[in-house]
């Protein structure tokens, strides 16, 4: 073999060498640039997981702080609403309540079905019906024939120029008062009573 062909033999070696070690370095830079673009992409992932998860949940803690506004909101509104209903309605109430007293058929109703209360609640001796001044002689004398047929003897009825409407039935230290000052003296149950009724009424 001449010098030349083993100069070329060792050339062609050389080239294969080369070449199989370039493919292999290449090879291996392909991985490591592929992992190392793998986790890139992990963990690029991971931080956009992370950022969505923190965004959501103050979106979500943003959500149910509005919530809680619209709530509260709601429910002052609701509250405003229900005094300025109440605002109207009460002197309403009182005017019919009075208005009731003013004819026949409503005092004779008013006195008996408050009678029957004080009669289930207090002792049956020694009662003073307080009625308004000017309430009709014979509506008193069948107050007290109404409280002899129900087991109330000892029974006077007596003018009070404090009431305006309706009675008080005193017997000792108890007092039943269904005057109209005494039916409106416990407001708030009497305006949950109402606001209930009116919302019945939508």
């Amino acid at each position: 073999m001449s010098i030349e062909q083993r100069v070329q033999a060792l050339i062609e070696i050389a080239e294969d060498y080369r070449a199989k070690r370039c493919g292999a370095l290449l090879a291996a830079a392909r991985e490591e640039s592929g992992r190392i673009v793998a986790e890139a992409r992990a963990a690029a992932r991971g931080r956009i997981r992370e950022a969505l998860s923190r965004e959501h949940d103050r979106l979500a803690g943003s959500i149910e702080q509005a919530q809680a506004r619209l709530v509260t909101l709601r429910r002052v509104r609701m509250l405003k609403r229900a005094a300025a209903v109440l605002t109207q309605a009460w002197p309403r109430l009182e005017q019919a309540l009075a208005q009731r007293w003013q004819s026949a058929a409503g005092r004779k109703a008013w006195v008996e079905q408050h009678l029957a209360v004080a009669r289930d609640v207090l002792p049956a001796a020694a009662w003073t019906v307080l009625h308004p001044p000017g309430w009709h002689a014979a509506e008193r004398d069948q107050a007290l024939l109404w409280l002899r047929q129900h087991g109330i003897a000892d029974a006077r009825v007596a003018p009070d120029a404090t009431l305006e409407a309706g009675i008080r039935v005193v017997c000792g230290m108890n007092v039943l008062d269904a005057s109209l000052a005494g039916l409106l003296a416990d407001r708030a149950p009497i305006e949950g009573r109402l606001l209930q009724y009116l919302e019945e009424l939508r």
